[in-house]
Protein backbone atom coordinates (compact mmCIF):
# COMPACT_ATOMS: atom_id res chain seq x y z
CA UNK A 1 0.00 0.00 0.00
CA UNK A 2 1.20 3.15 -0.85
CA UNK A 3 0.85 6.48 1.74
CA UNK A 4 -0.07 9.84 0.39
CA UNK A 5 -1.02 13.22 1.50
CA UNK A 6 -4.48 14.51 -0.32
CA UNK A 7 -4.68 17.65 -2.12
CA UNK A 8 -5.38 20.92 0.39
CA UNK A 9 -8.59 21.72 -2.03
CA UNK A 10 -10.57 18.91 -0.29
CA UNK A 11 -12.72 19.20 2.71
CA UNK A 12 -11.21 16.20 4.85
CA UNK A 13 -7.60 18.18 4.43
CA UNK A 14 -9.38 21.57 5.93
CA UNK A 15 -10.55 18.70 8.88
CA UNK A 16 -7.05 17.41 9.90
CA UNK A 17 -7.47 14.13 8.21
CA UNK A 18 -4.68 14.95 6.08
CA UNK A 19 -3.16 11.62 5.40
CA UNK A 20 -3.89 7.88 4.05
CA UNK A 21 -3.17 4.96 1.95
CA UNK A 22 -4.51 4.23 -1.63
CA UNK A 23 -6.98 1.88 -1.88
CA UNK A 24 -7.84 1.57 -5.52
CA UNK A 25 -7.37 3.59 -8.49
CA UNK A 26 -8.89 3.82 -11.98
CA UNK A 27 -9.26 5.48 -15.27
CA UNK A 28 -12.51 8.71 -15.24
CA UNK A 29 -13.56 11.37 -16.95
CA UNK A 30 -13.28 14.90 -15.75
CA UNK A 31 -17.48 15.98 -15.39
CA UNK A 32 -17.52 19.03 -15.11
CA UNK A 33 -15.71 22.57 -15.05
CA UNK A 34 -14.42 22.82 -11.89
CA UNK A 35 -12.75 19.21 -11.53
CA UNK A 36 -10.66 20.51 -14.76
CA UNK A 37 -9.79 23.98 -12.90
CA UNK A 38 -8.75 22.35 -9.60
CA UNK A 39 -6.51 19.54 -10.63
CA UNK A 40 -2.64 19.77 -11.45
CA UNK A 41 -3.53 17.11 -14.30
CA UNK A 42 -5.41 19.48 -16.16
CA UNK A 43 -2.47 19.08 -19.13
CA UNK A 44 -3.48 15.20 -19.27
CA UNK A 45 -7.19 16.25 -19.76
CA UNK A 46 -6.23 16.87 -23.17
CA UNK A 47 -5.86 13.22 -23.66
CA UNK A 48 -8.93 12.41 -21.96
CA UNK A 49 -8.92 10.44 -18.76
CA UNK A 50 -7.49 10.95 -15.39
CA UNK A 51 -6.79 8.18 -12.65
CA UNK A 52 -9.34 8.69 -9.80
CA UNK A 53 -7.55 7.20 -6.32
CA UNK A 54 -9.51 5.90 -3.71
CA UNK A 55 -7.79 6.59 -0.18
CA UNK A 56 -8.80 5.18 3.03
CA UNK A 57 -8.20 8.17 5.53
CA UNK A 58 -6.07 7.59 9.12
CA UNK A 59 -8.12 9.25 11.60
CA UNK A 60 -11.55 8.79 10.60
CA UNK A 61 -11.17 6.01 8.62
CA UNK A 62 -13.46 7.46 5.45
CA UNK A 63 -12.55 6.50 2.12
CA UNK A 64 -12.26 9.27 -0.07
CA UNK A 65 -11.85 9.88 -4.16
CA UNK A 66 -8.95 12.01 -5.13
CA UNK A 67 -7.43 13.13 -8.16
CA UNK A 68 -4.29 10.59 -7.94
CA UNK A 69 -1.75 13.51 -9.49
CA UNK A 70 -2.71 16.23 -6.80
CA UNK A 71 -1.53 13.77 -4.26
CA UNK A 72 1.68 13.83 -2.27
CA UNK A 73 3.46 10.04 -1.87
CA UNK A 74 4.59 10.17 1.62
CA UNK A 75 6.38 6.67 1.77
Amino acid sequence: MTRVQIPAYHDRWMMGDRFGEIVGIKMARPRNVRALLLTTARYQLMLGDIEIARVKLDKSGKVVRVVLADCEVVS
